[in-house]
C-alpha cells in the first residue's frame, strides 16, 4: 500500500475507532520503519499522475508484528483534555462548568453513535476479512462503545452534581497576594 492507503483505509476506516494518524505521521513511520528494514518500498510509475510509492512489509517485519501482538501491554496513560480542563475550572461559575459538561456529553453522545454506526455498516477489516479478524474487529468496537457508555455516565454524574451546586471558588492567589 501506499502511505495514502495506509492512512484512509487503515487507519480511518479500519481502525478509527482506536487510533488515530495523520498523513504526516503516517509518512515518518513508514520511513523508520524502512530504515529497520521492516518494510520496503518501490516506485509505480503512473500514467498522467505522480509516481507512487508502494510499501511492502518485510520477513522481519512480520516478525517483529508477530512479536508485538505477543508482548503485554500496559493500559495507556491517561491524557485527556476535557479532565484537565475540569482540574482548572475552579474559576468558571457553575453555569460555565455545565455548559463544558454538556459540549463533552454531546461528543462523547456523537462518537457513541458513529461508532454504533460503524458496527452496524462496518467493512471487513483491510487485510484479513475472515470470521476471526472480524470477531476481534467486533471486540475493538464493543470496547469503545463501552468506553464512550462510560464516559457519558461519569459527565451524566458531573452534571447532577454540578447542578446541585458546587462549593464556591477559593480567591485567585497571585504574585502580589489574594486576587
Amino acid at each position: 500500500m501506499t502511505g495514502y492507503d495506509l492512512k484512509t483505509r487503515c487507519f480511518d476506516e479500519a481502525v478509527g475507532h482506536l487510533w488515530t494518524a495523520d498523513q504526516a505521521q503516517v509518512y515518518r513511520t513508514l520511513g523508520r520503519l524502512s530504515d529497520r528494514g521492516f518494510v520496503r518500498s518501490r516506485i509505480v510509475a503512473q500514467r498522467g499522475k505522480p509516481d507512487r510509492r508502494v510499501f511492502t512489509i518485510t520477513a522481519k517485519g512480520r516478525a517483529e508484528l508477530t512479536a508485538w501482538l505477543r508482548r503485554p501491554i500496559d493500559p495507556s496513560p491517561v491524557r485527556d483534555p476535557l479532565l484537565v480542563q475540569l482540574s482548572l475550572a475552579a474559576q468558571l461559575g457553575d453555569t460555565e462548568v455545565l455548559s463544558l459538561l454538556e459540549r463533552a456529553r454531546d461528543g462523547y453522545q456523537r462518537r457513541l453513535d458513529t461508532l454504533r454506526a460503524a458496527q452496524a455498516h462496518r467493512p471487513s477489516p483491510a487485510d484479513a476479512p475472515d470470521a476471526r479478524s472480524e470477531a476481534l474487529y467486533d471486540m475493538t468496537l464493543v470496547a469503545a462503545m463501552s468506553a464512550s457508555r462510560t464516559a457519558i455516565d461519569w459527565v451524566d454524574d458531573c452534571i447532577e452534581e454540578v447542578g446541585r451546586g458546587l462549593p464556591p471558588a477559593a480567591p485567585l492567589a497571585t504574585s502580589e497576594g489574594v486576587a
